[in-house]
């Protein structure tokens, strides 16, 4: 049942103009923001034996940007089911609500990746253009980053699908979305980096933060080596003592799963009627 689901799922999806929507300023945003990082690392020209891959950061950066959009997808495409009352006839031919969500999550999830693919491919053509004879990063860190933005990617739309369940309404969940992402994470990530040093350590456990963390990880070890890889994660990202790159990812998992447990809650005490 829940194949079929998944099904409608991305029958929905796709009969809509919300994701390819979406999809436009993730390709626009990567390749810009390649094409002058390439530009950069071209300026910089020979640092030590070498010139150093700034477009693998870049992309890491770059693979930051769609999570947003993602998250707003499942957010807005979940939220407006609840708004136009479709959510009716789906918890009625559906076998729970608890499938209907889980499929909700997992076809967001999906889109998420894709916009990842999309940013990725749109980065290395932008990184290319501007990067000229500069040093390409190597094929298996490059895949690794990439890998680490699919998953970034899918768990912030699946968090954003969860979301839409629990408030429901699309213009509530896209300011708060926003403005948590945008400005309120950083408040919080300020105040707890210039508290003790105890405290200061909570921020790396944040949702947008563990997300940069994961990002950042592999470009930071190769940028800076593996002694100075949490010194330059911790000043680009914003943390104290971050944690590895799949550390990071079990934190973001953790907070994907909380907000699928209250959307579980919540959904199942609604009444649709």
């Amino acid at each position: 049942m829940i194949v079929a689901l998944l099904r409608a799922e991305f029958r929905k999806i796709v009969s809509t103009r919300l994701w390819w929507g979406l999809a436009i300023p993730v390709v626009v945003l990567s390749l810009l923001v390649n094409v002058f990082g390439g530009v950069f690392t071209e300026a910089l020209g020979d640092l030590g034996e070498g010139r150093i891959p700034v477009l693998l950061g870049s992309l890491a950066y770059t693979l930051g940007q769609p999570a947003l959009f993602a998250a707003v997808f499942g957010a807005v495409a979940t939220a407006g089911e609840f708004r136009h009352r479709t959510v009716t006839t789906t918890y009625l031919t559906a076998p729970g609500r608890g499938a209907v969500l889980a499929a909700k999550m997992i076809s967001s999830a999906g889109v998420g990746a894709v916009y990842a693919v999309l940013a990725a491919a749109s980065g290395l053509i932008g990184g290319l253009l501007g990067q000229g004879s500069v040093q390409f990063p190597e094929v298996g860190a490059l895949l690794t980053v990439l890998g680490i933005g699919v998953l970034v990617c899918g768990l912030w739309a699946a968090f954003g699908a969860a979301l839409g369940t629990v408030l429901s309404n699309q213009a509530t969940v896209l300011v708060l979305l926003l403005v948590y992402v945008l400005l309120g994470e950083l408040l919080v990530s300020v105040l707890l980096t210039n508290s003790a040093d105890a405290v200061a350590g909570l921020s790396a456990y944040l949702p947008v933060n563990a997300g940069e963390a994961a990002l950042y990880d592999i470009p930071a070890g190769v940028l800076a080596g593996q002694a100075g890889r949490d010194e330059l994660v911790s000043f680009v990202a914003g943390v104290t003592g971050p944690a590895p790159w799949w550390g990071a990812l079990l934190v973001l998992a953790a907070w994907t799963l909380a907000a699928a447990a209250t959307a579980w809650w919540a959904g199942a005490r609604r009444d649709i009627t």
